[in-house]
């Protein structure tokens, strides 16, 4: 949405396809929406979705789940993206959606650009796949190779899973043959026009070993919908006493609700802090519980985060950039894999404390915890440092820049994407 509204500012025309469960948001913004299915809650709301969860950091289990939900509604995802960018004169495609979006792309003779959240997919020695395990401090030649093998690990157990569904509906609704039997994965810059990674250089510079169509932008952060105002009963709770700690996890509320709830409660009564706690919509309503304890079902980050004392999240990359922008130590307590590399960013940074595991999560710890960083005023320098220096980024017009660096070029002809021998 955000990278959209920078498009818009720019004088181009967007159309974002996403889950119909986004709509009213994304309407909110002003911006046109295409439903690639008609399912009215998010996928990590339903029985499925706690599924997932379950795996925790396990990222095998978690995306053989996922092929499972996936598999079956594959075929709408690919008749409705086709539908959405009849058309686009360029396509953009998430994480998730990079082999449908490839797919249309070479079915409609499009450009394609690949934006991602995390660096995922992309072979370097620098650093290793988020969803991979974490070495010892083993000597760097080895960290090396290892590092570079678990990106081309990581693509290909990705193409496995989900390749066969893709290609069934290349064939049958695109009329396209089939994928090339190895992975696009290992090689994606030569398949694509150009790859945006919308996080900070500041908390992971580009690796060295990236060719110039891998661009890092910096975050792209989204402002609060034009004209939102906060609760009365919200902002009295903040005038009432000092800077409260906030608790939320984002999608992954939905997994047992009603019991990270009374663990978060806990929580800060052991720890003697003042809190406000997001939860899902079905738990409660937007609320003062107690004196000391507010609960939320959503407050814009951009307005809220810079008001707390310290901010506990689940690590999703849009999170960890709203928490590091308003310059407040953070904690992250992860769910799946990919969030435990963004915890241990932020760590290094010294913004935040070492990540901690929701499986092993329990009020006693999380009190600890959170007595720690209130503790450690160095914690709080650092992060507002750090804050002060991304508020200078310019994520999203760095992207636009990089777009028309890369694509206006080619602004008279559409270029097939390239396809290697299948």
């Amino acid at each position: 949405m955000a990278l959209s509204q920078g498009l818009l500012r720019a004088g181009h025309q967007v159309r974002l396809a996403t889950h119909s469960t986004f709509e009213k948001l994304i309407a909110s913004y002003g911006l046109d929406f295409y439903p690639i299915d008609d399912e009215p809650r998010e996928l990590f709301e339903g029985d499925e979705g706690t599924r997932l969860l379950n795996a925790q950091s396990n990222a095998l289990l978690f995306a053989y789940r996922l092929r499972q939900y996936l598999t079956p509604r594959m075929d709408l995802y690919m008749q409705r993206s086709l539908q959405a960018c009849q058309d686009a004169d360029v396509i953009f495609s998430s994480y998730m959606s990079f082999l449908i979006a490839y797919s249309v792309a070479e079915k409609l003779q499009r450009r394609i650009v690949a934006t991602f959240l995390q660096p995922s997919l992309l072979p370097t020695q620098e650093f290793a796949e988020p969803t991979s395990p974490w070495l010892p401090q083993w000597p760097e030649h080895i960290r090396k190779t290892f590092n570079e093998q678990s990106h081309l690990a990581a693509g290909k157990f990705f193409w496995y899973l989900f390749s066969p569904a893709i290609n069934s509906g290349r064939q049958r609704l695109y009329q396209l043959p089939p994928l090339p039997k190895e992975s696009l994965y290992a090689t994606l810059p030569e398949h694509v026009d150009l790859i945006l990674l919308g996080y900070s250089p500041l908390l992971l510079p580009k690796a060295q070993d990236w060719s110039e169509k891998i661009q890092v932008t910096g975050f792209w952060t989204l402002e609060a919908v034009p004209g939102w105002q906060p609760e009365p009963g919200l902002v009295e709770f903040l005038q009432a006493g000092p800077p409260p700690v906030y608790i939320g996890f984002g999608s992954m509320n939905s997994q047992r609700p009603s019991r990270t709830l009374e663990l978060s409660i806990k929580a800060l009564e052991q720890a003697g802090q003042r809190g406000i706690i997001l939860t899902n919509r079905e738990t409660l309503g937007e609320q003062r519980l107690t004196r000391d304890i507010y609960i939320t079902n959503g407050v814009p980050h951009d307005w809220l985060f810079p008001r707390m004392s310290l901010i506990v999240h689940h690590g999703g990359a849009g999170t960890v950039a709203a928490s590091l922008r308003a310059g407040v130590p953070s904690l992250t307590v992860y769910h799946i894999s990919d969030q435990r590399f963004w915890g241990n960013l932020v760590a290094r940074a010294g913004a935040g404390l070492p990540p901690m595991s929701r499986r092993w999560l329990t009020s006693l710890r999380l009190a600890r915890a959170i007595q720690s960083a209130q503790a450690d005023p160095s914690l709080r320098q650092r992060a507002r440092a750090l804050g002060d220096q991304l508020r200078q980024e310019r994520g999203t017009d760095q992207a636009i820049h990089a777009l028309q660096h890369h694509l206006m070029p080619l602004q008279t002809q559409r270029t097939t994407p390239p396809i290697t021998q299948r």
